[in-house]
């Protein structure tokens, strides 16, 4: 007969029977007997016993019940830490091993697992109450470390002002007062970057007025880059993330596709695609940034240096006293480095040179035509309006030609013009507009308002607990006092508390370098118009020559003009300096 929850009932109120009826040495092979058949533990099986049938065995309370071993001194500031990351919206980022970790870093005694410091706060009503968790995503699978990397930019709750860190409040900055939000005009972004194989996280920031390609680029350079002292690096096959615009940006894609990078992009409202990464930011926000209220950082730079440390202890499991490994059915628990490391040669696709990257950086390409005085007109997405951009003097360029152009990311405002040639070999032109027009750049000039009063948070029901949490937090002060110091972002517990600069001294396990392969790509090569003879005898007398008849000499010896490149061997010949041979095309 199967086993149900009403034959269980049935069998445990019979044998509830037999127990009573047994003699005192009896009573032992009928329960020996229960947990055999269920394969339930000796307190499971009288748990089940008093809960489904009513019966008690009768023994007398242990004397040392509901006393422990671990210190309240550690359990109040474990549980004063995780109530002082609870953030306005009732959103807890510190749990318990985090602060367990943390208090045994500056020298409390913990002595029993998280999981009996959650029982021993939820018994002396000092614990924070959790977050539910969301539904998990449909499991997928990627084939390998760098097969499939997820990506996700967060608004940080962490920016700077005037050399301050400043934490973003929920009570400043509710759903009807976002313009105060908007007014903090330089916020800081977090990107992460997750690895769906070996779930190695990478964390970079940037403090900027919002997303942009400029950034999302300089990320996936630092994230797919070698790194000094990171062990993860590489391209990958497949790249997933959301339609922002940032994202399907044409200079990006363009990019993506000269990396041979596969995009996935989900539809809005359906953020679980990538959940991988989502829970990355999660973890970002609950692992590091929570110590941030305690250990403050003052700048961009100096955050990033943190959370590269942070991020390197985690993946390899390497944070004192915490077990930050990776969980799944089926293997053992594994460091997120130790799952990375298992990538083969021909997987770990080493990223070109910057330089290489940055040449493909382009957006939409766009016909132009040619003026009559060999310019041409072209609205920069940088600009803000039209700019000029000379042509003269570039080889192949008429006056009526239509040529493709292209706007890159990097330079003033700089594009890229493809000139067809009769043999097909296209001349690509790097151009810069012939006039910056900078009051086309005004950049607003608002500023976060400081200092504001507004309505606090309604209080809860807090009790004397509670009240003494608050005081580990802000010791010595008055109730006026913690308000202000809540107010004005002051570390909490005076700033003693070593959450961040521990983990620049975590020794990382040694490991061999992988091998790579490189990807096959190559800069295309910018042809530049030849200086005029004007401009060359400038600045060849800028080298010390200071013959006479230069400009005759130039215009019978350079007929359609001289390349800059050769006014070093041309001052060196006529200052009768020896030279390298020049080299000369024949045929």
């Amino acid at each position: 007969m199967a086993i149900t929850p009403d034959t269980t009932r049935e069998y445990l109120q019979q044998l509830a029977s037999r127990l009573d009826a047994a003699a005192h040495g009896g009573k032992g092979a009928l329960l020996e007997e229960a947990r055999t058949l269920y394969g339930w533990s000796a307190g499971k099986l009288y748990a089940e016993l008093e809960r489904q049938a009513g019966w008690t065995s009768g023994r007398k309370t242990r004397a040392d019940k509901g006393r422990s071993r671990q210190s309240m001194e550690a359990l109040e500031t474990i549980a004063a830490m995780q109530r002082g990351s609870v953030r306005a919206n009732g959103k807890q980022t510190m749990f318990t091993p985090v602060a367990s970790s943390i208090a045994m870093i500056n020298g409390l005694d913990v002595s029993v697992s998280a999981r009996q410091i959650n029982r021993l706060m939820r018994a002396t009503r000092i614990n924070t109450r959790q977050q539910s968790e969301q539904r998990a995503p449909v499991a997928l699978r990627s084939l390998h470390p760098n097969h499939v990397h997820q990506v996700d930019p967060s608004l940080c709750l962490v920016y700077y002002l005037r050399g301050e860190q400043r934490i973003i409040r929920d009570d400043e900055f509710y759903k009807n007062k976002l313009e105060k939000l908007a007014k903090v005009q330089f916020k800081c972004w977090r990107y992460v970057l997750w690895d769906h194989a070996s779930s190695t996280l990478i964390p970079w920031y940037v403090e900027a007025a919002g997303e942009s390609p400029a950034n999302l680029y300089r990320f996936l350079m630092y994230a797919w880059g070698a790194q000094p002292g990171r062990r993860f690096h590489g391209v990958p096959k497949i790249l997933m993330w959301d339609k922002g615009s940032a994202n399907t940006a044409h200079a990006v894609q363009n990019l993506l596709k000269a990396l041979e990078v596969t995009s996935i992009t989900h539809a809005p409202g359906n953020a679980r695609a990538k959940g991988g990464v989502e829970g990355g930011n999660n973890i970002v926000e609950t692992q590091f940034e929570s110590r941030l209220r305690f250990d403050p950082v003052h700048t961009v730079e100096e955050l990033n240096a943190a959370a590269s440390a942070w991020a390197e202890a985690y993946n390899a499991n390497a944070i004192p006293h915490q077990d930050t490994r990776l969980r799944r059915d089926g293997m053992p628990a594994t460091a997120r480095y130790d799952l990375w490391m298992r990538i083969r040669e021909d997987e770990l696709r080493l990223l070109p040179p910057e330089s290489v990257c940055q040449a493909f950086l382009e957006g939409r390409v766009s016909q132009r035509k040619v003026a009559r005085d060999l310019t041409i007109s072209f609205a920069h997405p940088r600009a803000g309006g039209t700019r000029t951009y000379d042509m003269a003097g570039l080889a192949g360029v008429c006056a009526g030609d239509k040529l493709d152009i292209s706007p890159l990311l990097f330079g003033d405002c700089a594009i890229s013009v493809r000139v067809p040639r009769y043999d097909g070999e296209d001349i690509t032109y790097r151009l810069e507009p012939v006039e910056v027009d900078l009051d086309g750049y005004g950049r607003p000039m608002s500023a976060p308002v400081i200092g504001e009063t507004y309505a606090s948070r309604p209080e809860t029901d807090a009790d004397r607990s509670a009240k003494q949490l608050d005081g580990l937090l802000y010791p010595g002060m008055t109730a006026d006092e913690m308000d202000k110091a809540r107010r004005s972002n002051a570390a909490l517990m005076g700033g003693k508390m070593n959450t961040v600069r521990h983990l620049a001294d975590v020794e990382i396990p040694a490991a061999l370098p992988r091998r790579g392969t490189d990807i096959s790509i190559s800069a295309p090569m910018f042809e530049t118009a030849p200086m005029t003879h004007f401009e060359a005898a400038k600045a060849l007398r800028g080298r010390g020559v200071e013959r006479s008849d230069l400009h005759p000499w130039l215009v019978a010896n350079y007929p359609d003009g001289v390349q800059e490149a050769e006014l070093e061997h041309i001052a060196a010949s006529l200052k009768g300096e020896r030279t390298a041979p020049r080299l000369a095309s024949v045929g």
